[in-house]
């Protein structure tokens, strides 16, 4: 059967599954990115209309139903964040920037002259300047050197800018200490990483110069309070990334903070009031924090007693300590947010949904799963839905790893009858660099034999038949999607591959496109020749495909470009090969509008049903 579906918005016949669930799964949290301004008289964020998220900002003691909407959806924002007490400042898809004055409820630009332009670098904010609420410390790309950003000081009440570094090669992001001075450089040149350091004259210094993918790994995350030391993630002394202070000066390390034997460090938590380090996080099944400092640590356990959530964060805190803000992780439905009121001691629960409660909860854990070889073990999660049906969900980036927490799309599949199993293949992120350098240039090869050993491993243990198991996966998951279809037909009955790879050749010639390309093609290609990445791309062994395939290509995807999919399913229907794509007219690599979510979810519902369920012959 070849289908061809351009995907406008389908009617209820075309799908399965309970309507309500799919309209509740795929559309906005009723709140979202919540963040409170410095003084904490005001609270914006994202907050659900319709299909849409919309900005908006109110005062903590009116409530969110006095909120005061801004013209700005999720879809218009980079980022946003409050600066100098009552100030939102926000930073726009073209890279326009803008402040929002909640105290007088104006809305107008920030920069009074030239600013970041489109097409330039990003603008990246690197201090809000705390002792000095008047100004900013931003980054953008210098006009007198193209593609290199300099120092700003920006005026916030008067919009005037003052450059105090400028740009210089390679330089492409500062780093600066909370007061506002500049600390560190951060460049890239071909393939390699360095640091720089300013010395007593006003010149810079490199500190650090290494190998993006062959040295030990290395990563900044803040500059600490007084900018003598910074906060880096590396693995010079162990597998796994550790949480260091470094002298900002040498690049000379001081101190481990944290480090787990078997999983990355990836984050440092900062006090809000000092800007200094007193945690760390790891992800293990799910995300898991190290706190140290005890009054952090003591706070945030009588916080989460009180708020009756056990993954409960700090969010932010007002500089005079009277106001916090939490947010609360949970496994069935989006997080929930509270605001602590220090001088009355009470803790809020900000709006949620209440139909949220009623969402299905996976049975969810973390399992090992032994490689072929002796090649060690690999980690996954698994969610069960006891109905010997199974999905395999590979993930994307491919350098990414999947981690325990609320996903719509699991919730979905186990809530009509198929159990989840989501490897943490060859090539994945957070369990140390010997894992993640495994996968480099393995696509097609030990990483596409993982998938296999995680289909294998649902047979063996009983959770699902042979021949009732799909391979679904986005981007690289959907590579990873098409070449099951092509080597697993043994073991699977059908693939669906959103916005998948397709050619690992034309991936290549358009990251070439990018600037930075030495920093990702490495990874993909290694040593392997033209030939050998065709010997691995799904367009070039389609006649090897011998079960069902479900193609979905956004039309703007800039990551994997829409002609992967056009491509495939060109040859598929030349070959007179089983399969359906459908066109997401609009949509992007990373499916954000429900509409599209909705066209993903219930297309691969049915193509499941039709293949390996219910409805299976």
């Amino acid at each position: 059967m070849l289908v061809l579906i351009l995907a406008s918005p389908l009617s209820a016949a075309h799908g399965v599954g309970d309507a309500a669930l799919l309209e509740h799964l795929s559309r906005p949290p009723m709140l979202a990115a919540v963040s409170m301004s410095r003084d904490g008289h005001f609270l914006s964020a994202l907050r659900r209309n319709g299909d849409q998220s919309e900005l908006v900002v109110w005062y903590a003691d009116a409530g969110v139903e006095e909120a005061e909407v801004l013209p700005y959806a999720f879809e218009d924002l980079d980022w946003l964040a409050w600066v100098g007490g009552g100030r939102l400042l926000l930073s726009l898809n073209e890279y326009g920037l803008v402040l929002y004055d909640a105290h007088v409820r104006r809305l107008r630009p920030l920069i009074d002259g030239e600013g970041p332009r489109p097409g330039d670098l990003p603008p990246v904010l690197l201090s809000s300047l705390p002792e000095d609420p008047r100004r900013i410390l931003l980054q953008w790309e210098d006009p007198g050197v193209p593609g290199y950003p300099a120092v700003y000081r920006v005026d916030a009440v008067s919009g005037e800018s003052e450059k105090i570094v400028g740009g210089w090669k390679p330089v492409i992001r500062w780093w600066a200490a909370p007061q506002g001075e500049a600390i560190l450089g951060e460049g890239f040149v071909s393939r390699r990483h360095r640091l720089f350091a300013p010395r007593a004259d006003g010149s810079w210094k490199m500190i650090r110069d290494r190998d993006y993918f062959d040295d030990d790994a290395l990563a900044v995350l803040a500059v600490e309070t007084g900018g003598a030391t910074a906060l880096v993630l590396s693995s010079h002394q162990s597998d796994t990334r550790a949480l260091w202070r470094m002298d900002a000066r040498s690049g000379d390390f001081i101190k481990k903070l944290a480090g787990h034997d078997r999983f990355d460090i990836i984050a440092a938590i900062l006090d809000p009031e000092t800007n200094m380090a007193v945690g760390a996080t790891f992800e293990e099944d799910g995300i898991e924090d190290i706190v140290w400092a005890s009054l952090h640590r003591d706070r945030l356990q009588e916080m989460a007693k009180r708020a009756k959530v056990p993954n409960l964060s700090l969010v932010t805190a007002s500089v005079d300590g009277r106001r916090q803000l939490y947010r609360g992780r949970l496994k069935h439905a989006p997080p929930r947010y509270f605001l602590y009121d220090a001088e009355i001691d009470l803790l809020s629960l900000l709006p949620y949904d209440p139909a949220d409660d009623t969402l299905p909860s996976p049975d969810t854990e973390g399992v090992w799963i032994d490689l072929p070889k002796g090649k060690g073990q690999m980690h996954a999660l698994l969610s069960r839905a006891h109905t010997r049906r199974a999905i395999v969900l590979v993930h994307g980036g491919p350098v990414k790893r999947v981690t325990a927490g609320y996903n719509p799309f699991v919730s979905w599949l186990t809530a009509n009858g198929y159990s989840v199993l989501q490897p943490n293949f060859r090539g994945s992120s957070g369990f140390g660099e010997k894992w993640r350098r495994a996968g480099y240039a393995e696509w097609g090869h030990d990483m596409q034999d993982d998938v296999r050993t995680a289909t294998e491993w649902l047979i063996d243990q009983d959770i699902a038949e042979r021949g009732h198991i799909c391979v679904v996966g986005g981007s690289y998951g959907g590579y990873a999607a098409l070449m099951s279809a092509i080597k697993d037909d043994d073991l699977i009955g059908c693939a669906v591959s959103l916005n998948g790879v397709t050619s690992i050749e034309l991936l290549i010639r358009h990251l070439k496109e990018g600037r930075f390309h030495m920093l990702t093609i490495p990874r993909i290609q290694g040593r392997l020749s033209k030939w050998a990445l065709r010997r691995r791309s799904p367009l070039n062994r389609a006649d090897l495909v011998r079960v069902p395939v479900l193609l979905l290509h956004a039309t703007h995807d800039t990551n994997v470009r829409f002609e992967h999919g056009q491509l495939m399913h060109t040859v598929l229907t030349r070959l007179e090969k089983d399969h359906n794509f459908i066109v997401l007219q609009g949509a992007e690599h990373q499916l954000k509008r429900p509409a599209d979510k909705r066209i993903y979810y219930r297309n691969t519902l049915n193509f499941l049903d039709a293949h390996i369920g219910s409805r299976a012959p």
